[in-house]
């Protein structure tokens, strides 16, 4: 989302004719029903039927504001974050599970908060009222947030997908956007 706006604005400039809608949502756009011409994901499709490329893999990070882990600041053994709240998604089991894998035992009651718009996170995370997820690259323009310690906190690495229907090898136009969105997303994914 934070990252489509710069890259939509070369494109606008470079593409006039082009009309674009973008959609921003967390469920699965069904590309063969034309829902969407072209989506973003973070799992390969399995259907012949759609053109798909790898962009790399995100690295994401959980952030914090200093003033939110003020009262963990002595802390010595995960047992000591029971309280830690972490801004989820909605279903949480995926981050609960990736915990769980670092020694960690968090519960639901670790996501009292939650919410499927990210900027919402943002703003609830820069409030003090809990850790979130995001990428190093979109983390760095925001001057409150800090990355949480990463001897306690493990990371999340997913996989980025651009994802088309077959009318990519015969609409010019989708393929000029297909193009322009893998190539600035993996730059911006996979820094030099």
């Amino acid at each position: 989302m934070y990252r489509l706006p710069p890259i939509i604005s070369k494109l606008r400039h470079e593409e006039p004719n082009i009309s674009i809608e973008l959609v921003v949502t967390n469920d699965v756009s069904d590309l063969k029903r034309r829902d969407a011409d072209i989506a973003i994901r973070s799992f390969q499709p399995t259907q012949p039927s759609l053109i798909a490329k790898k962009l790399g893999e995100e690295r994401i990070y959980l952030y914090r504001t200093r003033e939110y882990l003020q009262p963990f600041v002595n802390v010595q053994a995960i047992e000591d974050y029971q309280d830690l709240q972490i801004i989820g998604f909605g279903n949480n089991s995926r981050v609960i599970e990736q915990f769980a894998e670092h020694g960690w035992g968090l519960v639901e009651d670790n996501f009292k908060l939650s919410t499927e718009f990210q900027p919402a996170q943002l703003e609830l995370c820069k409030n003090h009222l809990g850790l979130m997820y995001l990428p190093e690259d979109i983390a760095k323009q925001e001057p409150k947030l800090m990355r949480a310690p990463e001897d306690f906190f493990p990371r999340m690495q997913i996989p980025l997908w651009i994802v088309c229907h077959e009318e990519l090898r015969t609409n010019l136009r989708v393929r000029r956007v297909f193009e322009r969105l893998a190539e600035e997303l993996q730059s911006s994914i996979l820094p030099d």
